[in-house]
């Protein structure tokens, strides 16, 4: 796979005029190191010379009629490499004074550009592999103000952060035009002969419609997992979407998306383009990392992280317990029937207002260290959130929940959209030996967690190639 991801736009047909080429290599600067350089290819499609900024001066200078076909004029003693010259050899190219040496494979034809400000002499002989992990969040607060059908006309509020659980996306690219994707925790396999095969399949999946929103122009292989189940509540859905966009987003050296579009185009793969009903506090939490407000107003969405002392974070992860309860379940049955008692019942808008308003009460309790108060909140809200539609909670869950505050928790909740999934409580220590025997006794799983300070991160490293 060549190393240089613009190769088909740095090449010409040899038979265009010096003016049609002049304007071509204004085009390759920005994938050349700031400086054109442009591959001539011939009617069998090998390499048939090479041009500069200083061949299009020289010719300028010489009044050259820039009518001419271009391939008069070009430099046809160019130097070049083969695919398996070691890193030493392209090192001495560019000792010369090269700044781009095209790499001609034994038919004549370029198969590669190495530029000097993006070579490696280690990496020679390996495959570029663009990754990112995208962690999982707590929401604590505010869940449900983050849906349009209530911030279009008020404001909500989500306190939320990422914990040490990610998902993660591994993206290489391919020199021909097939599609594979592999999604590790679901063991499916896909394979696509092009771009446009893979568009046709109307099978989509969360997988598939990030990649659509990325539109790539070339072949890759693109793998996924994730280090949590999906449907329990921990946006991990979003965190996938957030990766996958993340992997694409960082082997497009010509496009830079910042957090905010990043976070967006995983909303629009998951809830537009798929229809899954849900909000949009997950997409955001993932991608920005660490323990922040989140705000929603009717036309725009702000982050903001908070500086939260240190020794307030280290208790409260101490007074913190997360359980794995329940079934899994279809957040978006949840979100539909949340949104139809939204509409019909005008008793709803306040439960969502004040479930905004606790949001920045917990939001300053954790700023003062008041962690006492934090930990009953958690539980006001619970009860708040529980009155937005009968799905949210169920009779196994409100017994595991009632017998765990009787035996010291503070407060709690189920995370997400709720039905099960993961339940999180505040517990003071000398209470929580007899509740973690409790949970487990109903059949609960305890999952141990750090909190983060990051969210989406995205590299580029080089493996061998039958990775």
């Amino acid at each position: 796979m060549p190393n240089f991801r613009n190769l088909k736009e740095i090449q010409i047909n040899e038979n265009v005029s010096i003016v049609e080429a002049l304007e071509k290599i204004n085009e390759t600067a920005i994938h050349t190191g700031s400086k054109g350089f442009i591959v001539l290819i011939d009617s069998n499609e090998k390499c048939s010379g090479v041009l500069t900024d200083g061949d299009f001066r020289r010719m300028i200078l010489e009044k050259i009629d820039l009518q001419q076909p271009v391939k008069f004029h070009a430099n046809k003693d160019f130097k070049s490499v083969g695919p398996n010259y070691s890193s030493h050899e392209i090192l001495r190219f560019f000792d010369s004074g090269l700044r781009s040496v095209p790499v001609i494979d034994k038919e004549g034809k370029l198969v590669d550009l190495l530029v000097y400000d993006k070579f490696l002499a280690s990496a020679r002989g390996k495959e570029n592999i663009f990754r990112a992990k995208s962690p999982v969040r707590v929401s604590f607060a505010g869940g449900g103000t983050d849906m349009s059908f209530f911030f279009q006309q008020n404001k909500g509020y989500v306190l939320s952060t990422t914990i040490n659980k990610y998902c993660y996306a591994s993206l290489k690219m391919r020199s021909d035009d097939k599609i594979f994707i592999n999604n590790g925790d679901l063991g499916i396999n896909l394979e696509y002969e092009n771009y446009s095969e893979f568009q046709k399949d109307s099978n989509n999946d969360l997988i598939k419609s990030c990649v659509k929103i990325m539109e790539p122009d070339y072949g890759f292989e693109l793998f996924t997992h994730s280090e949590i189940e999906p449907g329990t509540g921990l946006g991990g859905s979003s965190a996938m979407s957030s990766a996958v966009i993340g992997a694409f987003n960082k082997a497009d050296s010509n496009r830079y998306l910042d957090k905010y579009h990043i976070a967006d185009l995983a909303y629009q793969a998951e809830r537009i383009d798929l229809g899954i009903e849900g909000g949009w506090q997950d997409q955001y939490a993932t991608v920005f990392g660490g323990f922040n407000l989140i705000e929603f107003r009717n036309n725009e969405i702000i982050v903001v992280p908070l500086r939260i002392n240190p020794d307030v974070l280290h208790e409260l992860q101490y007074n913190l317990l997360l359980f794995r309860v329940g079934a899994t379940r279809n957040s978006g049955d949840i979100i539909t029937d949340q949104k139809y008692n939204f509409e019909k019942s005008s008793d709803q808008k306040e439960y969502y207002m004040s479930l905004a308003t606790l949001a920045l009460k917990m939001k300053d309790e954790l700023l003062r260290g008041e962690l006492t108060k934090f930990g009953r909140s958690l539980h006001e809200g619970w009860l708040l959130k529980k009155k937005l539609s009968n799905n949210i909670s169920g009779n196994h869950i409100d017994e595991i929940y009632s017998e765990s505050l009787r035996l010291g928790a503070l407060g709690g909740k189920v995370l997400g959209a709720g039905g099960g999934g993961h339940m999180l409580l505040y517990c003071r220590p000398k209470y929580q030996s007899e509740v973690i025997n409790h949970l487990i006794s109903q059949g609960g799983k305890r999952v141990d967690f750090d909190f983060i300070d990051h969210g989406l991160e995205n590299w580029e490293t080089f493996v061998e190639s039958d990775e």
